[in-house]
């Protein structure tokens, strides 16, 4: 089975350092997954990269895990992580972030299309235009550690 393709959310990783955030351990083993049998999607820019950094302690599990990512070139896939004016036009009606942007840009031309994600940008009605126009599956920690 060839290794799924994610796109993990810098909340996924802050969560994954709370030990007060029920969601933690399902961020972790979203992570071990990750590391033991898929790859990490981001973009060309490092834009992506540079947030985990910047969000991530690198002395933690999730700094750790990025750092074991980064090191091996099977586990990272990078991608241009371009959106056409017409999506970044429609997601900030939607009142999107637009920092947000580089997750759905990169989901959205990676294999899989799966974009895991806890942040409130996510409405309901942005998942639904994400779907219906890119393809692109935004699952909650939860879901995304159901998929295996």
């Amino acid at each position: 089975m060839a290794p799924r393709e994610w796109v993990v959310d810098t909340c996924v990783l802050r969560i994954s350092q709370d030990p007060h955030d029920p969601r933690s351990l399902d961020a972790l083993a979203l992570l071990h997954l990750i590391k033991a049998s898929d790859r990490l999607a981001v973009d060309h820019g490092r834009a992506i990269v540079k947030q985990y950094m910047k969000h991530v302690p690198p002395k933690s599990h999730a700094g750790q895990w990025l750092k074991s990512m980064l090191s091996r070139a099977d586990k990272v896939i990078f991608y241009p992580a371009c959106l056409c004016a017409r999506h970044r036009s429609a997601l900030s009606a939607l009142h999107f972030d637009p920092d947000d942007l580089v997750f759905v840009a990169t989901a959205s031309e990676s294999v899989d299309k799966k974009l895991v994600s806890e942040d409130s940008d996510y409405s309901q009605t942005v998942m639904q235009y994400l779907e219906q126009n890119l393809g692109i599956h935004v699952l909650s920690i939860k879901e995304s550690t159901q998929t295996t």
